[in-house]
C-alpha cells in the first residue's frame, strides 16, 4: 500500500532532521581530528611558509604562555607551602585560601588559552592534511583518521542528497531555519521574567531574611507570646503594638534590601576602580 504525501514529507523531515545531526557530529569529529594533527604539526616543528608560517608562529607563542601558567600553578603551590611552615595557625587558613583562588584564577587563563588554540590548530591540520611536505615527519595515523572522518561525512552528505533530491534538497518548510533563533529569543524572555524569581538578588535574599526575623523574634498578641515562651507553636514571642508590628513588617525589610544595595553598589565601585586600568586619557 502506498504511503499518502503527507506522511511522506514527515518521514523525509525526520529522515532530514537525523541526518543533519550525524553530519554535525561528524564535522565536530573532523574539526578535533584536524586539530591533533594542527597539534602534532607545531609540537614537530613543521616549517610552513607564508601565512601558515604566522599561524605557527602564534601557535608557539601561546604553547609558551601556557607554559608560564602553568609554571605559576607549580610556583603558587610552592609559596603556599613555604608560607604555611613559617605562619601563625590563626593565618594558616588564609594562606590556604589564598592558594586555592590564586591557582583557580591561573587555571581558568589555562583553560581559556588551550580554547584559544583550538582554531590555530585546525587551520594548521587542515593546511597540513593538503600537504605532501609535512607527512614524513608526522604520524600517519593522524592522516588516516582525518580521511576516515570525511570519507563518512560524504557518505552521509551522499545519502542527504539522495534522500531529499525530490523536495528540491530539503523537506522542511521554509520558516524551520528560523524557528531556532526565535526559540533562543523566546528563551531569553522567559529567563529574564523568571530569573528574578529563581535566583533573587543578594537585596532581595536578605529582606527575606529579615522578615523572616521579625516575624520570629517579635509578636503582637500576648497570647501567642505566652504561648511561644512555653515552647508551643513558632513565631516571636517580644511583644510590641499591632502597628509598631506591622511597621517593622512592612519597613525593615526594604530597609535592610535598600541598605545591602547599596552596600554592594559601593564595593561594587571599589573594587571596579581598584582592579580597572585606568584608560590613557586620564
Amino acid at each position: 500500500m502506498e504511503i499518502p504525501a503527507p506522511f511522506r514529507r514527515v518521514r523525509a523531515v525526520l529522515t532530514e532532521l537525523g541526518l543533519d545531526m550525524q553530519v554535525r557530529a561528524l564535522l565536530r569529529r573532523e574539526r578535533r581530528v584536524l586539530a591533533r594533527l594542527g597539534a602534532a604539526a607545531a609540537s614537530a616543528g613543521t616549517q610552513e611558509p607564508g601565512e601558515l608560517g604566522n599561524l605557527l608562529a602564534q601557535i608557539c607563542n601561546g604553547r609558551l604562555k601556557l607554559d608560564e601558567l602553568r609554571a605559576s600553578i607549580g610556583a603558587s603551590l610552592e609559596e603556599d607551602r613555604a608560607d604555611f611552615m613559617t605562619a601563625s595557625r590563626w593565618m594558616r587558613p588564609v594562606i590556604v585560601l589564598r592558594g586555592l583562588c590564586s591557582r583557580a584564577v591561573l587555571r581558568h587563563q589555562v583553560a581559556i588559552g588551550r580554547r584559544s588554540l583550538a582554531v590555530p590548530h585546525e587551520t594548521l591540520g587542515a593546511a597540513v592534511a593538503k600537504s605532501e611536505r609535512s607527512r614524513p615527519s608526522l604520524p600517519p595515523e593522524l592522516f588516516r583518521a582525518v580521511e576516515d572522518a570525511r570519507a563518512d561525512l560524504c557518505v552521509v552528505l551522499e545519502e542527504r542528497s539522495h534522500r531529499l533530491a525530490p523536495y528540491g534538497g530539503s523537506a522542511l518548510p521554509k520558516w524551520f531555519p528560523h524557528l531556532g533563533g526565535e526559540t533562543k529569543a523566546l528563551g531569553r524572555a522567559l529567563w529574564m521574567q523568571l530569573r528574578p524569581t529563581i535566583l533573587p538578588r543578594s537585596p532581595a535574599l536578605v529582606g527575606l531574611a529579615v522578615g523572616w526575623w521579625v516575624a520570629n523574634t517579635y509578636t503582637d498578641s500576648h497570647f501567642r507570646s505566652v504561648l511561644h515562651s512555653l515552647g508551643i507553636g513558632q513565631g516571636g514571642h517580644r511583644v510590641v503594638s499591632g502597628e509598631t508590628y506591622r511597621t517593622m513588617i512592612f519597613w525593615l525589610p526594604i530597609l535592610a534590601a535598600a541598605v545591602c544595595a547599596y552596600l554592594a553598589d559601593r564595593a561594587q565601585l571599589v573594587i571596579q576602580r581598584r582592579y580597572s586600568r585606568a584608560s590613557p586619557d586620564q
